[in-house]
């Protein structure tokens, strides 16, 4: 059973989501984080005057070790599910403990928090996830990293809670004031920008092209076991119904300090 958490009147935190694509190098085996960003993150971040909430997607060190365990595939046997458990923490420790060292080291105190410890999902949903100490810590004026990560299910044995799905479930739950989701792209595009030089940028989603903007997006290319791209615009709709979400280039120096001031930038706004 879970115990909801209470509900109290709240500070309003951003929360910046660090797509697993950018941070790790997502191709190599076995992963490895990309330092040289994140320490660019870091340096965009420190001038933050409140807590904040990061959330890292998996990358390499998630997508790998659960793509070989079978997750993902419906067939695969529960027993075989479990067996992943431990790689998968262990990648993902490796990655979120790397994350908060480079923070850390760079004058931005931060705690991370392990779905794993604290989340139980059903049917690959999560059920209960308390946000209790991920309040507590930011009202500490900690912030906080948390991770993608495997988690038990109640009913399949154990399920991969996605970044976008964290993300998610913060919106809902937290008061958030806005997401910034950090990508490889500059945003959401009509056509993959990678192998389509004439894709276009699209600015707004809204009510009026949401519908075609989900026809349009196909599978990613690189192992990815949370769902590909059409369940990642969908998590990201639901997300807009809570708070202004923005999608942005993560890999363009300077793109994340001109949002966390305000000011307009190359991106994509979901408001709907």
């Amino acid at each position: 059973m879970c115990i909801a958490s209470k509900s109290i009147t709240l500070a309003s935190y951003t929360l910046i989501k660090l797509g697993g694509s950018v941070i790790t190098f997502k191709d190599q085996s076995p992963p490895r984080v990309n330092t040289s960003l994140v320490t660019q993150v870091s340096y965009e971040l420190q001038h933050q005057s409140s807590p904040f909430v990061v959330v890292l997607g998996g990358g390499a060190h998630g997508h790998q070790a659960a793509s070989r365990f079978g997750y993902g595939n419906p067939s695969t046997p529960t027993p075989t599910l479990i067996s992943g458990i431990p790689v998968i923490r262990h990648n993902m420790t490796l990655l979120s403990l790397e994350v908060e060292s480079i923070f850390n080291n760079n004058g931005i105190p931060c705690v991370v928090l392990s779905p794993f410890n604290f989340v139980l999902m059903n049917l690959g949903i999560p059920e209960c996830f308390p946000v209790d100490i991920i309040l507590k810590t930011l009202q500490s004026g900690f912030s906080v990293i948390i991770h993608g990560d495997v988690c038990y299910d109640k009913t399949n044995g154990s399920s991969i809670l996605s970044g976008d799905v964290i993300v998610a479930e913060l919106a809902k739950k937290l008061s958030i004031d806005s997401v910034l989701l950090g990508t490889d792209v500059d945003g959401v595009f009509s056509d993959d920008p990678k192998s389509n030089p004439e894709a276009k940028l699209i600015p707004l989603i809204n009510s009026t092209n949401v519908d075609n903007i989900l026809s349009l997006a196909g599978p990613s290319k690189s192992t990815d076991v949370t769902g590909g791209m059409i369940r990642k615009i969908k998590e990201l709709l639901e997300i807009s119904k809570h708070t202004k979400v923005i999608i942005f280039n993560l890999l363009i120096r300077g793109r994340l300090t001109s949002l966390l001031s305000g000011e307009d930038s190359i991106c994509t706004i979901i408001d709907l």
